[in-house]
């Protein structure tokens, strides 16, 4: 598990060709990866997301086809140990010119199935004031499946 936990820090997160958008709200950095030995396996989507605007905004709701069973953190980290925390999640201005930022961890529990190689997720983020961003997200692995 430390192995899997170091290279999962290590990967290269996985990239989108055009950032989500949602104006003011641009997603700048997103990854998605499963773990578990075994059935159930949990889920791990990060969505990184930026507020150039003026005003803040609220994370109302978020929606993935892998389940319903969800936790969110704001930490960033995908293997996180802090308490989850509870929709709406709060998006701040940016300061001083600066933008800020919404690291969101998304986990999905009790999954089936632990290989999305082939068809990855998706998940939408619905905002209060930007509305909805829907972005599809690739199957990233800590390290390589094994070989046949």
């Amino acid at each position: 598990m430390m192995l899997e936990l170091m290279l999962a820090l290590a990967a290269e997160p996985a990239t989108q060709e055009a950032p989500a958008q949602a104006s003011p709200l641009v997603v700048v950095n997103t990854a998605f990866m499963v773990s578990g030995l075994s059935a159930p396996f949990t889920g791990h989507i990060r969505v990184v997301v930026q507020n150039t605007g003026t005003e803040p905004d609220q994370l109302l709701a978020v929606t993935t086809p892998l389940g319903q069973t969800l936790e969110f953190r704001t930490d960033g980290n995908m293997f996180s140990k802090a308490e989850p925390v509870a929709l709406p999640i709060t998006l701040p201005p940016p300061v001083d010119g600066e933008p800020s930022y919404l690291p969101l961890v998304v986990n999905v529990l009790g999954l089936e199935n632990g290989s999305y190689w082939a068809t990855g997720t998706e998940v939408t983020l619905r905002f209060a004031r930007a509305g909805e961003m829907t972005m599809t997200l690739p199957q990233t692995s800590p390290a390589p499946p094994p070989p046949r």
